[in-house]
Protein backbone atom coordinates (compact mmCIF):
# COMPACT_ATOMS: atom_id res chain seq x y z
CA UNK A 1 0.00 0.00 0.00
CA UNK A 2 1.41 3.23 -1.13
CA UNK A 3 1.91 5.75 2.07
CA UNK A 4 1.59 9.07 0.73
CA UNK A 5 4.12 11.60 2.36
CA UNK A 6 3.28 15.27 3.27
CA UNK A 7 6.74 17.60 3.61
CA UNK A 8 7.64 19.40 6.64
CA UNK A 9 8.29 22.75 3.68
CA UNK A 10 4.30 22.67 2.87
CA UNK A 11 3.42 23.87 6.52
CA UNK A 12 1.63 27.36 7.55
CA UNK A 13 1.30 28.75 10.84
CA UNK A 14 -3.03 29.38 10.80
CA UNK A 15 -5.75 26.91 9.72
CA UNK A 16 -7.59 28.60 7.35
CA UNK A 17 -10.01 26.90 4.11
CA UNK A 18 -7.93 29.79 1.65
CA UNK A 19 -4.52 27.18 2.20
CA UNK A 20 -3.84 25.43 -1.05
CA UNK A 21 -3.94 21.35 -0.17
CA UNK A 22 -0.75 20.21 0.26
CA UNK A 23 -1.89 16.74 -1.05
CA UNK A 24 -5.54 15.37 -1.65
CA UNK A 25 -6.22 11.61 -0.39
CA UNK A 26 -9.13 9.59 -0.03
CA UNK A 27 -10.50 7.69 3.00
CA UNK A 28 -8.94 5.26 4.19
CA UNK A 29 -4.90 6.55 3.31
CA UNK A 30 -2.24 6.24 5.43
CA UNK A 31 0.09 9.34 5.31
CA UNK A 32 3.34 10.35 6.87
CA UNK A 33 3.17 13.90 7.69
CA UNK A 34 6.72 15.42 8.02
CA UNK A 35 7.15 18.18 10.85
CA UNK A 36 9.15 21.03 12.20
CA UNK A 37 9.05 21.59 16.35
CA UNK A 38 7.32 24.77 17.35
CA UNK A 39 10.47 26.78 17.02
CA UNK A 40 10.64 25.90 13.56
CA UNK A 41 13.64 24.18 14.41
CA UNK A 42 15.55 27.75 15.13
CA UNK A 43 16.18 26.79 18.76
CA UNK A 44 19.02 24.02 18.81
CA UNK A 45 21.89 25.16 21.13
CA UNK A 46 21.27 26.33 25.22
CA UNK A 47 23.27 30.06 24.58
CA UNK A 48 20.43 30.65 22.44
CA UNK A 49 18.51 32.17 25.35
CA UNK A 50 15.69 35.00 25.46
CA UNK A 51 15.52 37.59 27.95
CA UNK A 52 11.96 38.72 26.14
CA UNK A 53 9.33 36.34 24.78
CA UNK A 54 9.86 38.88 21.69
CA UNK A 55 13.47 38.49 21.37
CA UNK A 56 12.94 34.85 20.31
CA UNK A 57 9.82 35.89 18.13
CA UNK A 58 11.92 38.29 16.47
CA UNK A 59 13.79 34.67 15.47
CA UNK A 60 11.26 32.57 15.14
CA UNK A 61 8.09 34.64 13.62
CA UNK A 62 5.73 32.59 14.52
CA UNK A 63 4.81 29.53 16.68
CA UNK A 64 4.01 26.11 15.75
CA UNK A 65 4.13 25.65 12.02
CA UNK A 66 1.59 23.05 11.09
CA UNK A 67 2.43 20.55 8.18
CA UNK A 68 -0.62 20.39 5.53
CA UNK A 69 -3.58 20.98 4.93
CA UNK A 70 -4.58 17.28 3.91
CA UNK A 71 -7.92 17.27 1.90
CA UNK A 72 -9.88 14.43 2.04
CA UNK A 73 -12.25 12.97 -0.38
CA UNK A 74 -16.38 13.10 0.61
CA UNK A 75 -15.61 15.00 3.53
CA UNK A 76 -18.47 17.96 4.24
CA UNK A 77 -19.37 19.86 6.84
CA UNK A 78 -21.32 18.39 9.43
CA UNK A 79 -19.32 15.10 9.60
CA UNK A 80 -16.32 14.08 11.71
CA UNK A 81 -12.39 13.59 10.30
CA UNK A 82 -10.85 10.45 11.97
CA UNK A 83 -7.64 10.74 12.25
CA UNK A 84 -5.88 7.39 13.76
CA UNK A 85 -2.06 8.19 15.38
CA UNK A 86 -0.40 4.81 14.08
CA UNK A 87 3.22 5.74 14.87
CA UNK A 88 5.34 8.90 15.92
CA UNK A 89 8.98 9.18 14.68
CA UNK A 90 10.49 11.88 17.15
CA UNK A 91 14.30 14.01 15.95
CA UNK A 92 13.85 12.69 12.08
CA UNK A 93 15.27 16.41 11.43
CA UNK A 94 17.66 16.64 14.27
CA UNK A 95 18.03 14.71 17.29
CA UNK A 96 16.60 16.97 20.08
CA UNK A 97 14.26 18.38 21.83
CA UNK A 98 13.98 21.97 23.20
CA UNK A 99 12.26 23.44 25.98
CA UNK A 100 12.87 26.89 27.65
CA UNK A 101 11.96 29.64 29.46
CA UNK A 102 12.16 33.33 28.59
CA UNK A 103 13.11 35.97 31.17
CA UNK A 104 9.73 37.14 31.20
CA UNK A 105 8.42 33.98 32.01
CA UNK A 106 5.16 34.14 33.77
CA UNK A 107 5.84 31.64 35.99
CA UNK A 108 3.66 28.99 37.54
CA UNK A 109 0.53 28.59 35.70
CA UNK A 110 0.59 32.48 34.87
CA UNK A 111 1.13 33.73 38.47
CA UNK A 112 4.11 35.16 40.20
CA UNK A 113 7.01 33.17 41.79
CA UNK A 114 10.06 34.70 42.76
CA UNK A 115 12.47 32.16 43.27
CA UNK A 116 12.62 31.85 39.23
CA UNK A 117 13.72 34.99 39.05
CA UNK A 118 17.12 34.31 38.95
CA UNK A 119 17.18 31.65 37.07
CA UNK A 120 15.75 33.31 33.76
CA UNK A 121 16.06 33.32 31.03
CA UNK A 122 16.90 29.52 30.36
CA UNK A 123 17.28 27.21 27.35
CA UNK A 124 17.81 23.13 27.72
CA UNK A 125 18.43 21.11 24.38
CA UNK A 126 17.62 17.27 24.91
CA UNK A 127 19.37 15.05 23.20
CA UNK A 128 16.72 12.33 22.24
CA UNK A 129 18.54 8.44 22.53
CA UNK A 130 16.14 5.72 21.59
CA UNK A 131 13.02 5.67 23.84
CA UNK A 132 14.80 8.02 26.23
CA UNK A 133 14.92 11.95 26.40
CA UNK A 134 18.35 12.96 27.84
CA UNK A 135 17.99 16.44 30.27
CA UNK A 136 20.40 18.01 31.14
CA UNK A 137 21.02 19.27 34.84
CA UNK A 138 23.69 20.93 36.59
CA UNK A 139 23.91 17.66 39.28
CA UNK A 140 24.09 15.44 35.82
CA UNK A 141 21.98 13.95 32.91
CA UNK A 142 18.49 13.09 34.17
CA UNK A 143 16.99 10.01 31.74
CA UNK A 144 13.03 10.81 31.29
CA UNK A 145 11.28 8.18 28.88
CA UNK A 146 9.72 9.87 25.43
CA UNK A 147 6.36 9.96 25.59
CA UNK A 148 5.69 10.99 22.07
CA UNK A 149 2.73 12.98 21.13
CA UNK A 150 1.16 15.64 18.51
CA UNK A 151 0.43 18.97 20.30
CA UNK A 152 -1.65 20.97 17.67
CA UNK A 153 -3.89 18.88 15.12
CA UNK A 154 -7.27 20.63 13.26
CA UNK A 155 -9.22 21.14 9.90
CA UNK A 156 -10.04 24.50 8.97
CA UNK A 157 -12.47 26.82 10.43
CA UNK A 158 -15.79 27.43 9.25
CA UNK A 159 -14.73 30.70 8.08
CA UNK A 160 -11.68 33.08 8.37
CA UNK A 161 -8.42 31.67 9.83
CA UNK A 162 -7.33 30.46 13.36
CA UNK A 163 -3.83 30.58 14.62
CA UNK A 164 -2.17 27.34 14.76
CA UNK A 165 -0.97 28.33 18.62
CA UNK A 166 -4.80 28.67 19.77
CA UNK A 167 -7.49 26.59 19.69
CA UNK A 168 -11.42 26.15 19.60
CA UNK A 169 -14.34 23.53 19.78
CA UNK A 170 -15.59 23.83 16.43
CA UNK A 171 -11.94 22.43 14.75
CA UNK A 172 -9.75 21.65 17.37
CA UNK A 173 -5.76 23.04 17.27
CA UNK A 174 -2.77 23.74 19.63
CA UNK A 175 -4.71 21.41 22.45
CA UNK A 176 -1.23 19.95 23.99
CA UNK A 177 -3.26 16.53 24.58
CA UNK A 178 -0.75 14.30 25.48
CA UNK A 179 -3.34 11.48 25.00
CA UNK A 180 -2.86 11.84 21.43
CA UNK A 181 -0.92 10.02 20.80
CA UNK A 182 0.34 6.03 18.88
CA UNK A 183 -3.06 4.56 18.94
CA UNK A 184 -5.33 6.94 19.35
CA UNK A 185 -7.76 8.50 17.16
CA UNK A 186 -8.87 12.18 16.94
CA UNK A 187 -12.43 13.05 15.91
CA UNK A 188 -12.87 16.58 14.55
CA UNK A 189 -15.18 18.45 13.37
CA UNK A 190 -15.35 18.87 9.18
CA UNK A 191 -16.40 22.60 8.70
CA UNK A 192 -15.92 22.76 4.70
CA UNK A 193 -15.33 20.58 2.36
CA UNK A 194 -12.13 18.05 2.23
CA UNK A 195 -11.93 19.11 5.72
CA UNK A 196 -8.32 20.69 5.29
CA UNK A 197 -6.46 18.84 8.26
CA UNK A 198 -3.17 20.19 9.54
CA UNK A 199 -1.12 19.25 12.21
CA UNK A 200 2.49 19.28 13.64
CA UNK A 201 3.96 20.91 17.42
CA UNK A 202 5.04 17.40 18.40
CA UNK A 203 6.72 16.36 21.85
CA UNK A 204 9.18 14.20 23.18
CA UNK A 205 7.24 14.70 26.41
CA UNK A 206 5.07 16.92 27.97
CA UNK A 207 4.17 16.92 31.77
CA UNK A 208 0.39 17.48 32.01
CA UNK A 209 -0.55 20.93 32.30
CA UNK A 210 2.68 21.92 30.32
CA UNK A 211 2.64 24.66 32.97
CA UNK A 212 5.89 26.54 31.49
CA UNK A 213 3.74 26.64 28.27
CA UNK A 214 6.86 24.29 26.61
CA UNK A 215 7.04 20.86 26.56
CA UNK A 216 9.59 18.84 25.01
CA UNK A 217 9.49 20.44 21.37
CA UNK A 218 11.18 18.47 18.49
CA UNK A 219 10.72 17.73 14.93
CA UNK A 220 9.06 14.37 13.88
CA UNK A 221 7.65 12.22 11.47
CA UNK A 222 3.64 11.80 12.49
CA UNK A 223 2.40 8.51 10.69
CA UNK A 224 -1.51 8.75 10.66
CA UNK A 225 -4.47 7.49 8.62
CA UNK A 226 -7.34 9.26 8.32
CA UNK A 227 -11.40 8.60 7.38
CA UNK A 228 -14.44 10.04 7.42
CA UNK A 229 -17.62 9.57 9.55
CA UNK A 230 -20.84 10.84 7.93
CA UNK A 231 -22.83 13.15 10.36
CA UNK A 232 -25.10 11.38 12.45
CA UNK A 233 -24.98 14.14 15.35
CA UNK A 234 -23.95 17.50 15.93
CA UNK A 235 -20.09 17.94 15.80
CA UNK A 236 -19.60 20.51 18.62
CA UNK A 237 -15.94 19.50 20.01
CA UNK A 238 -12.78 17.37 19.08
CA UNK A 239 -13.31 13.86 20.61
CA UNK A 240 -10.08 11.59 21.41
CA UNK A 241 -10.81 7.71 21.88
CA UNK A 242 -8.54 4.83 22.26
CA UNK A 243 -9.38 0.82 21.94
CA UNK A 244 -9.48 1.65 25.93
CA UNK A 245 -11.56 4.95 26.13
CA UNK A 246 -13.81 7.01 24.26
CA UNK A 247 -13.34 11.18 25.67
CA UNK A 248 -13.80 14.37 24.48
CA UNK A 249 -11.67 17.67 24.48
CA UNK A 250 -12.87 21.09 26.31
CA UNK A 251 -11.02 23.33 24.38
CA UNK A 252 -12.61 27.14 24.33
CA UNK A 253 -9.99 29.44 24.13
CA UNK A 254 -9.45 32.25 26.70
CA UNK A 255 -12.05 30.19 28.77
CA UNK A 256 -11.26 29.42 32.45
CA UNK A 257 -10.45 25.66 32.75
CA UNK A 258 -13.55 24.96 34.60
CA UNK A 259 -15.40 25.62 31.40
CA UNK A 260 -13.44 23.89 29.49
CA UNK A 261 -13.77 20.85 31.96
CA UNK A 262 -17.70 21.89 31.73
CA UNK A 263 -17.15 21.57 27.70
CA UNK A 264 -15.66 17.97 27.75
CA UNK A 265 -18.08 16.78 30.31
CA UNK A 266 -21.13 18.18 28.63
CA UNK A 267 -20.15 16.18 25.59
CA UNK A 268 -19.21 13.12 26.91
CA UNK A 269 -22.38 13.20 28.50
CA UNK A 270 -24.36 13.29 25.03
CA UNK A 271 -22.01 10.44 23.46
CA UNK A 272 -22.80 8.60 26.14
CA UNK A 273 -26.55 9.65 25.90
CA UNK A 274 -26.58 8.79 22.19
CA UNK A 275 -24.28 6.03 21.23
CA UNK A 276 -24.60 3.84 24.26
CA UNK A 277 -28.45 4.12 24.99
CA UNK A 278 -27.81 6.26 29.13
CA UNK A 279 -30.04 8.37 29.86
CA UNK A 280 -28.66 11.33 30.02
CA UNK A 281 -28.77 11.90 34.07
CA UNK A 282 -27.28 7.92 34.07
CA UNK A 283 -24.17 9.64 32.02
CA UNK A 284 -23.60 12.17 34.60
CA UNK A 285 -23.91 10.13 37.65
CA UNK A 286 -21.68 7.37 35.63
CA UNK A 287 -18.79 9.93 34.95
CA UNK A 288 -19.32 10.94 38.71
CA UNK A 289 -18.32 7.52 39.66
CA UNK A 290 -15.69 6.35 37.20
CA UNK A 291 -14.38 9.33 34.15
CA UNK A 292 -10.72 10.65 34.75
CA UNK A 293 -9.33 13.83 33.72
CA UNK A 294 -6.29 15.21 32.16
CA UNK A 295 -5.56 18.94 32.04
CA UNK A 296 -4.04 19.81 29.21
CA UNK A 297 -2.53 23.31 29.81
CA UNK A 298 -3.25 25.78 32.46
CA UNK A 299 -0.83 28.09 30.86
CA UNK A 300 -1.62 31.87 31.26
CA UNK A 301 -3.03 33.66 28.45
CA UNK A 302 -5.69 31.72 27.60
CA UNK A 303 -4.06 27.81 27.09
CA UNK A 304 -6.46 25.46 29.18
CA UNK A 305 -7.68 22.67 27.34
CA UNK A 306 -9.18 19.47 29.09
CA UNK A 307 -9.48 15.97 28.29
CA UNK A 308 -12.12 13.79 30.09
CA UNK A 309 -12.58 10.27 29.11
CA UNK A 310 -14.25 6.79 30.78
CA UNK A 311 -12.96 3.26 30.25
CA UNK A 312 -15.29 1.67 27.59
CA UNK A 313 -14.80 -1.36 29.40
CA UNK A 314 -17.71 0.08 32.27
CA UNK A 315 -19.66 1.13 29.29
CA UNK A 316 -23.19 -1.09 28.35
CA UNK A 317 -22.97 -4.26 27.05
CA UNK A 318 -22.33 -4.11 23.03
CA UNK A 319 -21.59 -0.59 23.19
CA UNK A 320 -18.11 -0.23 23.98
Amino acid sequence: MTVVRVPRTAHAFVFDAATTPAVRVSPGTSLVVETYDCFSNKVSSAEQVFGREQDLMDLIGHYNPVTGPIFVDGAEPGDRLAVRIDRIELGTLAPYAATLVTGDSKGVCGGHWSPLENGLPDTRICRIDGDTVVFPTGVGDLLLPVRPMVGSIATAPAAGSASSLEFGPGHGGNVDCPSVTVGSTVLLPVNVPGALLSLGDVHASMGDAEVTGTALETNADVHITVDVLKGKDEPVTPRLDTAATIGSIGCEFGAPLETNLRHAFTDLIERLHTGHRLTRVEAYELLGAAARVQVNQCVAGGWTAAHVSIARSVLPAGWR
